[in-house]
């Protein structure tokens, strides 16, 4: 695959964060880059910035539950002794398409673009979600760097 249709899967996706509130987030990227709907953008104002990281499926080579369950829960005991802020988070495939799939993960909270692919890097990842006021998109982990992107809400009824 070419690094468009890396970013094309990617902006196919949707990735899901819970709220204060028990209700959860849920987003996709866009091609057109533009501010953040409001509740981001106050999630951002509080946190500085947001990461979405998963240890499944390094590289983007399918690996069984089991394995992709001990990857996760290696990297939520690392995150905890490194200090880092996180919460649950997932990514899955958008309402509709089929086959559906889903990749439990953390969502980071006051990483540097730089602290972020430190982590997408160590879990061998190909990319990670990262957002702060200025800016949303793909933060690749190897080579490319960071491809801007827009955000739209997926409402509830849509998930």
């Amino acid at each position: 695959m070419t690094i468009t249709d890396w970013i094309a899967l990617y902006r196919e996706s949707a990735y899901c964060f819970p709220c204060r509130d028990g209700r959860w987030h849920r987003f996709t990227l866009t091609d057109e880059a533009g501010p953040l709907p409001q509740p981001f953008a106050d999630i951002v104002a509080r946190r500085s910035s947001l990461t979405i990281i998963t240890a499944w499926n390094p590289m983007s080579e399918e690996r069984p539950l089991s394995a992709n369950e001990c990857a996760n829960a290696q990297l939520r005991n690392d995150l905890e002794e490194a200090g880092v802020e996180f919460d649950q988070a997932y990514g899955s495939s958008l309402p509709g398409v089929s086959p559906g799939w889903r990749e439990d993960g953390f969502i980071l909270f006051g990483l540097s673009q730089e602290q972020a692919m430190e982590w997408g890097e160590r879990v061998q990842q190909r990319s990670l979600v990262w957002m702060d006021s200025e800016q949303i998109g793909l933060l690749f982990c190897e080579g490319t760097g960071f491809v801007s992107c827009g955000l739209r809400e997926i409402p509830p009824n849509e998930h």
